[in-house]
C-alpha cells in the first residue's frame, strides 16, 4: 500500500500537506520532527513502522506547517495555532472519531485536542513525550541551541539528529539531511523553542480518555523524567518504561513501541514477518544508470528517469528500495549494482550530504560518473568526486529539450562498459 497525498488549508488559507495510509479505524499522528511526509521511504524503519499500523487502521500523518511540503511561510508558533492545524486535517477528512498518538513535542498537541474533543477520541497514546518540559531544561541550553541554529545551520542540525538518534552516525546523516531539505533554520529554531514552550499540565487531569504513555528510559532529547511527569498528571493513564535510547519511535526497539500499541488498542499482536512478506522485494538486478538527485531537485530528475526508461534504458529510482529496510545498506548496493551513474547537478545536489555519500560510493567502485548539471554552476563540495567526468549541460529550460541528446550519450557509456566486460570474460 502507498501513502495517498492531499492537501488542505487551514482557516487563515496556509496549505497542510497530509497522508493516508492503510483501512480500518482512523489513527492520527501529528508531526513530532517538523515533516515527514517527504521522508517515508527515506529513514530506515520509519515506512515498516507505519505499515504495520496501517494493517489494522488509517494511518493520518501531516507536515507541520513551516516545513515540509506545507506551507513554508509561517510567522506563529504556539499551542493554539498546532491545534488548529490538526482540527483542520482531522474535520478534512470528516473522521467523528480517532486514536490520536502523540510523539515528542505532538504530545502537548494532542492532550489539548483530546481536552477539547473528548468525544472524537476513542483512545490517546503518547510516546517520548511531555506536559511541560522547558521547566526540566536550563535556560542556557536553550538558547545555545536557538543560537546554533540561527548562526550555523547544519552544524545545527546535525546536533539535533544527534539527540534524535544518539550515537548512530548513519542515522544522523539521514535525519540531517532530511531536516536541512525540509525545514529552513529560521524554523528549526522557531519549532525547538515552541517544544520547550508548550505547556499542558493544567489541561492533563482533565483526560478521561483511555491514555497509554511509553518513554525509553534513556531516551536523549526527551528526558525520562518528562515522561514520568506526564504519568502522574493524566489519571488512571498505563505508563510503560521502555528500554533504549533512541527518540523516535520507528528506531530501535520499534517492536515495544509496537506491541504495546496493538495490546492497548485490542488489535492483533503480530510480529513484522507478516509486512515484510506482504511487501515487494528490493530488485537486486543491475540497473543501466543510478540517479542521484537533491529533493528540491526531484521534478527533473523525475523527467530525466521517465524519457531515459521509455528509451529502452533500465534507469535506478530511489522509490524501489524496501520500505522498513537498512536505507543506507540498500543504497549502496543499488548504487553498486548499476552501471553507470547520473549526477542531477545543482546548488542544491552539490550541498546535499546525500547526493555527496551517494557520488563518494560511486567514485569508489569506479563507476562512470555522468554530471547532468540542470543550472549553471560550478561544484565546490563535489568537484574531487567528478574532476574526471565529462559535464553534460542540460540547460536552458526546458529540460525536454536535451533529454535525446543525453539518452544517446548514456547509451553510449552503458555500451562501452558492456563491452569491457564481455572482453575481460573473454
Amino acid at each position: 500500500m502507498e501513502p495517498q497525498i492531499g492537501f488542505c488549508a487551514n482557516p487563515d488559507g496556509f496549505r497542510i500537506a497530509y497522508a493516508t495510509l492503510g483501512h480500518g479505524p482512523a489513527l492520527v499522528i501529528p508531526p513530532a520532527y517538523f515533516h515527514i511526509l517527504a521522508s517515508i521511504d527515506r529513514l530506515p524503519g520509519l515506512r515498516n513502522f507505519l505499515d504495520r499500523i496501517a494493517r489494522y487502521h488509517t494511518v493520518v500523518i501531516y507536515d507541520q506547517r513551516g516545513a515540509g511540503l506545507s506551507d513554508r511561510n509561517r510567522t506563529i508558533f504556539t499551542l493554539e495555532s498546532e491545534l488548529q492545524d490538526l482540527e483542520t486535517v482531522i474535520d478534512h477528512l470528516n473522521l467523528d472519531r480517532i486514536v490520536l498518538e502523540g510523539m515528542s513535542m505532538s504530545g502537548p498537541i494532542t492532550i489539548a485536542y483530546t481536552a477539547r474533543h473528548p468525544e472524537r477520541v476513542s483512545h490517546l497514546i503518547l510516546y517520548g513525550t511531555y506536559a511541560n518540559y522547558g521547566k526540566l531544561v536550563p535556560k542556557e541550553l536553550k538558547e545555545s541551541i536557538s543560537s546554533l541554529l540561527h548562526s550555523h545551520p547544519w552544524l545545527g542540525m546535525r546536533t539535533l539528529a544527534s539527540f534524535v538518534v544518539g550515537n548512530d552516525s548513519a542515522y544522523t546523516e539521514l535525519i540531517s539531511v532530511a531536516e536541512a531539505e525540509n525545514v529552513s533554520p529560521e524554523n528549526a529554531a522557531h519549532f525547538m523553542e515552541m517544544l520547550f514552550e508548550l505547556d499542558v499540565v493544567r489541561l492533563c487531569p482533565g483526560i478521561k480518555n483511555p491514555t497509554l504513555i511509553m518513554h525509553r528510559k534513556g531516551d536523549q532529547l526527551i528526558d525520562f523524567k518528562a515522561g514520568l511527569e506526564l504519568a502522574s498528571l493524566i489519571p488512571n493513564a498505563r505508563f510503560i518504561p521502555l528500554e533504549g535510547s533512541m527518540h523516535m519511535a520507528c528506531f530501535g526497539d520499534a517492536e515495544s513501541v509496537l506491541h504495546n500499541t496493538f495490546d492497548f488498542l485490542n488489535d492483533p499482536v503480530t510480529d513484522d514477518k507478516a509486512t515484510k512478506a506482504a511487501r515487494p522485494a528490493t530488485k537486486k538486478s543491475s540497473h543501466d544508470v543510478f540517479i542521484s538527485f537533491a529533493f528540491e531537485d526531484r521534478e527533473s530528475a523525475a523527467k530525466i528517469y521517465a524519457h531515459l526508461k521509455g528509451s529502452g534504458i533500465c534507469p535506478f529510482w530511489c522509490e524501489e528500495l524496501t520500505a522498513g529496510g537498512d536505507y543506507p545498506q540498500l543504497l549502496g548496493e543499488a548504487i553498486r549494482n548499476s552501471k553507470s551513474f547520473l549526477l542531477v547537478l545543482s546548488d542544491s545536489s552539490d550541498n546535499s550530504a546525500s547526493v555527496r555519500k551517494e557520488t563518494t560510493i560511486a567514485h569508489n567502485n569506479r563507476k562512470p560518473i555522468i554530471p547532468v548539471r540542470i543550472k549553471s554552476v560550478l561544484p565546490k563540495n563535489l568537484e574531487y568526486l567528478i574532476a574526471n567526468s565529462l559535464f553534460y549541460d542540460a540547460f536552458p529550460q526546458p529540460l525536454e529539450q536535451h533529454l535525446s541528446r543525453l539518452t544517446s550519450d548514456i547509451k553510449k557509456v552503458i555500451g562501452s562498459k558492456a563491452d569491457k566486460k564481455e572482453k575481460t570474460k573473454k
